[in-house]
Formats: C-alpha cells, sequence, structure tokens
C-alpha cells in the first residue's frame, strides 16, 4: 500500500512540474497576443543567433560608412529601441550585394542587402522591412520552431554546448537547429518562416515602425513595390518566403488605425519617405543601386521613447484598440 501511495505521489508531483513547465513556456507575442509555446531560453537563441550572424557574415563584404551605414545604424537604432529588448546586442551590418533580402537572426543581429534598397527607397521603407525581420526575433519564431523538435536535438543542453564548440550534435541535428532560427544547412541560405509567424511579423513590424516615428503607411507602398519587381508573381529571394502581396496588404490596412495612431504620438521630424535609393530592378530580381542627390535625413537625437507592447489578454488585440502603451 506505501510503495503504491509512494508511486502515486511522485507521479502526481512529476504531472504537476510538468505543468508547471508548460505553464511557463506558454508567453504571450507582443500585440498579437497569441500564446506560443517556447521551451528554449533566449540566453540559448541569443547563442545561437551570434554564432550564426559570423557565419552569415563570412566573405561578405559589409560597408563600414556612407550613406546606406549610416541609415540602417540611424533606422536600426530607432526599431531597436521600439523592440524594448535590453538584453539584445544589436548589431547592424549592410552587406554590398545585390540580393533582394534582409533578416535579423535572435538577439538582434540584422543584415540587409544593398540590392533590397531601391525597393525600400527611403527611411520609412527601411523601417517597416526592418521592424517585421525584428518582429521575428522578439517574437520568439525561432525558439518556438526549435521547441517543437528539441528532443529530436538533444534538448537545450545539447543547444549551449553546440553554442560553446564542444560538438556531440550530428550533422543533421545542427542543420535542424539552423533551420529553426531560418538559416540554411549551408550558412548563408535563408529558410523561410511559416505563413502564420510571417503575418503575425507585418503586425508587430508594423507597430515598431510606428512607435520609432515612421509612417506606417509607406510599408503598403514597400510591397507594392515589391509586387512591381516579382511582376506579379512569389518571385526569387525575400519575396518567395512571405505572403503573397494581397494578403500582406490587407493585414497591414487592417491594423493600419491602430498603427496610425502610435505614429502620430512620436512622429519624426522631416520628410522619412524623401527619396534615398532609386534605380531599376532586372528580371532576374537583382537591383542596381542609384543614389538620390538628396541628402540623407539627418539623425534626429529627440525621438521619442518607443510604446511598449502588449501584456494584456491572451486573445489577438483588435485592430484599433488600444494594445500595449498608450504612448
Amino acid at each position: 500500500m506505501r510503495r503504491v501511495t509512494v508511486r502515486y505521489l511522485t507521479r502526481a508531483v512529476a504531472l504537476l512540474v510538468g505543468a508547471g513547465m508548460v505553464a511557463a513556456a506558454c508567453i504571450k507575442v507582443p500585440y498579437t497576443g497569441r500564446r506560443q509555446f517556447n521551451l528554449v531560453p533566449d540566453s540559448v537563441m541569443n547563442g545561437l543567433g551570434t554564432s550564426s550572424y559570423t557565419q552569415m557574415l563570412a566573405g561578405k563584404r559589409v560597408a563600414k560608412s556612407g550613406t546606406d551605414h549610416q541609415v540602417l545604424q540611424r533606422v536600426g537604432q530607432r526599431i531597436s529601441r521600439a523592440a524594448q529588448k535590453p538584453k539584445f546586442k544589436w548589431q547592424y551590418s549592410m552587406i554590398e550585394d545585390n540580393t533582394v533580402n534582409a533578416w535579423c537572426l535572435p538577439g538582434g543581429k540584422i543584415g540587409f542587402y544593398s540590392g533590397i534598397l531601391p525597393i525600400l527607397k527611403n527611411e520609412a521603407g527601411m523601417a517597416a522591412v526592418m521592424g517585421h525581420e525584428v518582429a521575428h526575433a522578439t517574437a520568439r519564431h525561432g525558439a518556438e520552431r526549435l521547441s517543437q523538435n528539441l528532443a529530436v536535438v538533444g534538448g537545450v543542453g545539447a543547444l549551449q554546448a553546440l553554442i560553446a564548440g564542444q560538438g556531440g550534435m550530428s550533422d543533421g541535428d545542427q542543420d535542424l537547429v539552423l533551420a529553426a532560427i531560418g538559416v540554411g544547412a549551408q550558412v548563408g541560405v535563408l529558410l523561410p518562416f511559416s505563413r502564420k509567424h510571417e503575418s503575425e511579423a507585418d503586425v508587430i513590424g508594423l507597430m515598431y515602425a510606428a512607435a520609432a516615428g515612421y509612417p506606417p503607411d509607406e510599408s503598403v507602398e514597400v510591397w507594392n513595390r515589391m509586387g512591381q519587381m516579382s511582376g506579379g508573381s512569389d518571385g526569387p529571394g525575400f519575396l518567395s518566403t512571405h505572403p503573397s502581396h494581397d494578403k500582406r496588404k490587407e493585414t497591414l490596412r487592417e491594423w493600419m488605425p491602430t498603427a496610425e495612431k502610435r505614429y502620430q504620438r512620436n512622429a519624426l521630424p522631416g520628410n522619412m519617405k524623401a527619396t534615398i535609393w532609386s534605380g531599376g530592378v532586372p528580371a532576374n530580381g537583382s537591383t542596381k543601386t542609384k543614389p538620390s542627390n538628396k541628402p540623407a535625413q539627418k539623425p534626429n537625437n529627440n525621438s521619442t521613447k518607443p510604446t511598449k507592447p502588449n501584456s494584456g489578454s491572451s486573445k489577438p488585440t483588435k485592430p484599433g484598440s488600444s494594445s500595449g502603451s498608450n504612448r
């Protein structure tokens, strides 16, 4: 009888601990309020982001000065303040390559290819795309995907060993880890997130851009230019990993009234839609950047603080409601 009781109590405790871990692993996504299941600590994801970032930039030409570099640093600093992730070690790299793409790895490691600049056209356009990419990191989309395969790769301990360079993980498992954060088996190849994650990043990114002081309606114009580049198809690179243009614009317009309210409270001085980059887009999807004759916008040292992510109900916040901060 005693053995049965002890065994019963042991199982009960195990179930309670397990339930507690599951509850702790259920995290709310900023703004949308969606609950996600995440078992991978931020420290582990940030370590994976840092190691992958180094490999992503290996052999690449990275601008260290000039207009493109300066604008990226300026927009990056504003979007990172809006994201409110003080533990992220933010870095922003302008990669001199005709690839039409941009990304943000866990921990705030951001890369923009110069090939995407003519489509962005201006500072507000860059903020729209950067907000989207940063949202993947702040919403822990990579950690969410990795949590679903955590047992396969050997648990958090195996991930920590991988970051420390101690090995012990098979090549297949390492590929699985990299794929979870959006990096291909050959580092430098980007893999798509799910359509759910992409749509969620659209909403969060829109709010980040508005909170950082950029006109959110430019986001729709960016995807219009993306559509023109692809000729109405999914297209190469950046476009092939994202939802259709029409669906994307529908989501953005749905949330635009809420974003506009945030923008009005945080609008930057000057014309953030002034053309900085112009140029044509060949049929193969590569771009040729022509710098604008207009000077780049000067940094604003008096930009307002960003809004705080929504920490209210677990139900998705309806567009137009007062989610998060009132800023």
